[in-house]
């Protein structure tokens, strides 16, 4: 049985473990949320909509996965006026992360970041077991493709923290 003392602890170490998770996700949104306003460039409209429909195609995968979708749900998600919708509803969101990824490119080439081939493997091996558990089509090199994206944009951040002067504010 446990005693006062010892629940106590599990909660003030439960508490400092979300605490810690809290501060590292809120830097990194900080970072992120800098890193694009850096970047002044026009858009163009084909790399916006694909970079929408890749964000709106991994929504829907997330939703198939959570809830089970039928057919006719999963079509009229899928239609073109929703996706239309969509990117109309989320322009700022994508326009701020095509950006951010823009500068992450930028900041991974000038630095000579490198990721590690067996990261790479890795995480690509992962990525499509989630895909084979759940039943999903997927392209191989396209799941390559993002798979290095996220991993580079994790090395970039890594690099920001451990270069950056950050100060936290509590209230």
């Amino acid at each position: 049985m446990l005693c006062y003392v010892q629940v106590k602890e599990t909660f003030l170490q439960k508490f400092l473990e979300l605490e810690q998770t809290a501060k590292e996700q809120a830097t990194d949104n900080a970072i992120l949320d800098q890193l694009h306003k850096m970047v002044q460039v026009e858009i163009p409209p084909s790399l916006f909509e694909e970079q929408g429909r890749q964000l709106y195609g991994a929504q829907l995968l997330q939703i198939q996965a959570n809830m089970k979708l039928n057919e006719q749900q999963l079509s009229s998600l899928s239609s073109p006026r929703a996706v239309r919708e969509y990117l109309q509803n989320q322009k700022e969101n994508i326009t701020n992360i095509i950006k951010q990824n823009l500068a992450v490119g930028d900041i991974f080439k000038r630095e000579n970041l490198q990721v590690l081939t067996d990261e790479l493997i890795n995480e690509v091996e992962n990525s499509i077991a989630e895909f084979k558990r759940h039943n999903q089509e997927y392209d191989e090199e396209r799941v390559r493709g993002q798979v290095q994206e996220v991993l580079e944009g994790a090395k970039v951040l890594e690099w920001l923290k451990e270069r950056a002067d950050i100060q936290y504010i509590t209230k």
